[in-house]
């Protein structure tokens, strides 16, 4: 698959010309609705996941009605129903790489990182656009993905671990997981990665954010005012939330433990890390986006925090750093991490290496990549 370069096409030249393609293929209108200014952003976002999920679908159908082959899926209902309907939907699927891409992604720098992020777009169509489990096995193989979601992960890693070849478990694990459901889920990612790109507002960041640790990461009462999510400035669009098992009974985490290829060995190139994604957006006035995120393991003591900053006027930066308990004052520690930002910053600490980086210290289209890692 060919790369595209930020500095080839800009961000919402992306978003268009992949709106365009989908259009075309499944014969619907997706531009009305991105391009609609009388909604807000939640509302596009609301209504453009629903109308991609049901084209996409209905490509689906449409190729295995031509064959005569009624598709089996085991459907997550619940999730499809919440986004045909527009409703608001808590699920903001992990996206999962292995090891070997993983530790190229973490070394990402300036332009590398903004071209990551474009290009997760250009996957994540591609694998939109699949109609059978083995065409979409392909394109999330050659995507350099691993799977969109828990429950997909979970399924493909079973069939991996059992000898299958990855591209076999690959579209083992679609097949068990429901070839619509897994659609679904690659769709809910796609739509806020074009949203992102899209809209013009200045001062916009996308965050990646990948754990590789044996902790599951919970953001507590991240949707409420007093939660561990906390803003100086701008808001919060989207937020990665997906269930821990893949089991939708199992709790919600922000960032699910990685798999570990042999636990005595925690650094094989088959390993799986689980990440996710943020969108966060200036406001309004002179102010840009500009916030705090603390994770913190439900089993274990590991806290950390994470901050970002895109400023209206002055540089972008971030900074993580290992806490010892939850703080009392968010503002304060913002505060303290504002201070220290920097463009790359790549720390060991508390048995965990951290690294963050924005793509330019300047600019107000911002993409981040961050990672922690257990020593």
């Amino acid at each position: 698959m060919r790369t595209i370069s930020h500095e080839e096409m800009s961000p919402k030249e992306v978003a268009l010309g992949i709106v365009e393609r989908l259009e075309k293929l499944w014969n619907v209108d997706l531009k009305s609705i991105i391009t609609n200014e009388a909604l807000t952003e939640d509302e596009r976002l609301k209504k453009l996941r629903a109308r991609m999920v049901e084209a996409a679908l209905s490509n689906i159908d449409q190729l295995h009605d031509e064959v005569g082959h009624q598709l089996t899926d085991n459907e997550d209902d619940a999730l499809l129903q919440r986004v045909l309907a527009e409703k608001d939907i808590e699920t903001e699927p992990n996206i999962c790489v292995l090891r070997s891409n993983y530790e190229i992604i973490r070394r990402y720098q300036g332009k590398q990182v903004y071209d990551y992020v474009f290009n997760l777009s250009k996957r994540m169509e591609a694998m939109a656009q699949a109609k059978t489990p083995g065409q979409l096995a392909v394109q999330t193989v050659g995507s350099t993905l691993f799977s969109v979601g828990t429950a997909w992960a979970k399924l493909t890693w079973s069939a991996w671990r059992g000898g299958q070849t990855l591209l076999q478990a690959t579209r083992t694990g679609i097949t068990s997981l429901g070839m619509k459901t897994a659609v679904t889920a690659v769709v809910l990612v796609l739509a806020v990665i074009l949203l992102y790109l899209f809209l013009e507002n200045p001062k916009k960041i996308l965050g990646v954010m990948y754990n590789d640790t044996d902790q599951m990461l919970v953001v507590q009462d991240w949707q409420e005012s007093e939660g561990n999510l906390y803003m100086e400035h701008g808001e919060m669009k989207n937020f990665m939330s997906d269930y821990a098992t893949g089991n939708l009974d199992s709790p919600k985490v922000q960032m699910k433990s990685r798999f570990l290829n042999d636990p005595s060995n925690p650094n094989n190139p088959e390993d799986v890390i689980f990440g996710g994604l943020y969108f966060s957006d200036r406001k309004f006035g002179l102010r840009g986006t500009e916030g705090l995120i603390v994770f913190n393991s439900p089993d274990s003591s590991l806290i950390f925090a994470h901050q970002f900053a895109v400023p209206y006027t002055k540089d972008n930066g971030t900074f993580m750093q290992v806490l010892r308990s939850i703080p009392s004052d968010l503002s304060g520690l913002f505060r303290e991490m504002y201070n220290q930002r920097v463009t790359r910053f790549d720390k060991n600490e508390g048995g965990f290496r951290m690294t963050s980086t924005v793509n330019d210290p300047r600019g107000g289209v911002v993409g981040l990549i961050a990672t922690i890692s257990q020593r």
